[in-house]
């Protein structure tokens, strides 16, 4: 695969995990993204812009269908997602009538998901426009703030032990993601 496809690719990937996981996956697009900084920080860095763009994407069709069906129909489908329960859509509800749009920005340190946000603003009748921009700065900052790190991390590897075997880098790598998964889904997912 020449440069050209593989970031294509890069961008592809990156944008199509980016909108699923604003609608219906369960796994972030940062896995992705982060993976790619692991070869090259740049190639990851400049995926954030697509994944970013596919979770905008992803939550305009959440909005229109949070606006469109019964709240309690996708409330229940939405809880049926790993580590969505009725509590956090609940809370989601209630931190969209007390604080709005700012909301949206709240729920990335709480670790809730996007789409719960999407589909209250449409459920709410929010207006789309102004939820797609608050949007862009509720996902991209974590894109790059782990997408970064990650790179840091490899490229930190790479220098201090510079023989290490690219499998150990990516042992850490999958290390660091079970771990994550395996803390969210007993905490957060249980909120």
């Amino acid at each position: 695969m020449d440069r050209t496809s593989g970031r294509r690719r890069d961008h592809v990937v990156a944008g199509l995990w980016g909108f699923a996981e604003a609608t219906g996956f369960f796994v972030v697009p940062d896995m992705w993204l982060s993976a790619l900084a692991v070869k090259n920080l740049r190639r990851g860095l400049a995926s954030t812009v697509s994944a970013t763009a596919g979770a905008v994407v992803g939550g305009a069709l959440m909005h229109r269908w949070g606006g469109r069906v019964p709240a309690g129909r996708s409330a229940g489908l939405l809880t049926r997602l790993p580590a969505v329960s009725p509590a956090m859509v609940e809370r989601v509800e209630r931190d969209m009538a007390s604080r709005g749009f700012v909301a949206v920005l709240l729920g990335p340190l709480r670790g809730t998901p996007y789409k719960l946000y999407a589909r209250t603003a449409g459920l709410r009748g929010d207006p789309l426009l102004p939820f797609l921009a608050w949007s862009v700065p509720a996902r991209a900052p974590r894109f790059v703030v782990v997408t970064t790190a990650v790179g840091a991390i490899s490229a930190l590897l790479r220098y201090l032990r510079p023989h290490t075997p690219e499998g150990v880098r990516w042992t850490i790598f999958a290390a660091g993601w079970t771990a994550f998964y395996a803390w969210y889904f007993r905490t957060v997912g249980r909120d």
